[in-house]
């Protein structure tokens, strides 16, 4: 299975915000309510705020062939790079898929700038992921809507002196 990542383009929009209406329920329903689930659906994954992301932010897709199985998007928060989503579709979860789609964020960003994330506490898969990119713990944050957000970084290496 030959997996190629590019960037998002418009025509990408209806494919990530499908990623998103599928992938957000199985992710989190087993540890955040149905009501968290369908605020975070109705706010992040419509076709607007979809939409905005691909035009302002850094969107990949990965595909096999030409359907879309996964998507990152790279942008930034407080002067430092930041992935904000990285969802791949239930179904394609375990093909290397995430991992494509990471290598390709943590190569644009390049290693001299750190690079944040965040999820949201409980998500016990997408944190063993993370850490196993190189990211480590970095503080909890608490939004308001009854759930935690943990945030990670993975430091710049240290340059050669």
């Amino acid at each position: 299975m030959a997996i190629s990542v590019r960037r998002a383009d418009e025509a990408d929009i209806p494919a990530i915000q499908g990623i998103g209406l599928l992938t957000w329920p199985a992710t989190y329903l087993p540890f955040a309510s149905p009501g968290f689930v369908l605020a975070n659906l109705n706010s992040w994954w419509t076709e607007e705020a979809v939409r905005q992301t691909v035009e302002e932010d850094l969107t990949f897709v990965a595909c096999v062939g030409e359907k879309v199985l996964g998507t990152l998007t790279l942008g930034e928060f407080e002067g430092e790079a930041v992935i904000w989503k990285i969802y791949v579709l239930p179904e394609a979860q375990g093909k290397r898929i995430g991992l494509a789609l990471m290598n390709t964020a943590l190569q644009h960003v390049g290693d001299r700038h750190d690079v944040r994330l965040e999820f949201v506490k409980g998500n016990e898969h997408a944190q063993g992921f993370y850490e196993s990119a190189g990211f480590t713990f970095d503080f909890e944050e608490d939004p308001g809507d009854g759930s935690t957000t943990v945030w990670m970084r993975r430091k710049a290496p240290a340059p050669v002196s």
